[in-house]
């Protein structure tokens, strides 16, 4: 079998990294933002170890995100806010 490169593209990524405590659980997330992706940032969870590209207008979005991530059903209301403060609201823009 024969891999080909199609792209390449090195940049510096912005990182956070966040230790969240709800009243019963602790959730450890890593927030990456690239000039990629449609302007959504990559959000992975460090113990799921699950990634998914979010931005604020995805928050609405709660299947899509909240399982992947481990988020327990009743921390969702307060992670649609974090998110909200913490992740870019850009608009859509052309990729390729």
């Amino acid at each position: 079998m024969k891999l080909e490169i199609l792209s390449e593209q090195k940049e510096r990524q912005l990182l956070h990294y966040f230790c969240l405590i709800s009243n019963n659980h602790r959730y450890d997330l890593a927030i990456g933002y690239s000039e990629n992706f449609f302007g959504k940032a990559m959000v992975t969870s460090i113990q799921t170890g699950k990634m998914v590209l979010l931005c604020q207008d995805d928050t609405y979005e709660v299947h899509h995100w909240a399982d992947r991530l481990g988020i327990q059903e009743e921390d969702i209301p307060e992670f649609q806010e974090f998110f909200r403060l913490v992740l870019q609201s850009r608009p859509f823009q052309e990729q390729y």
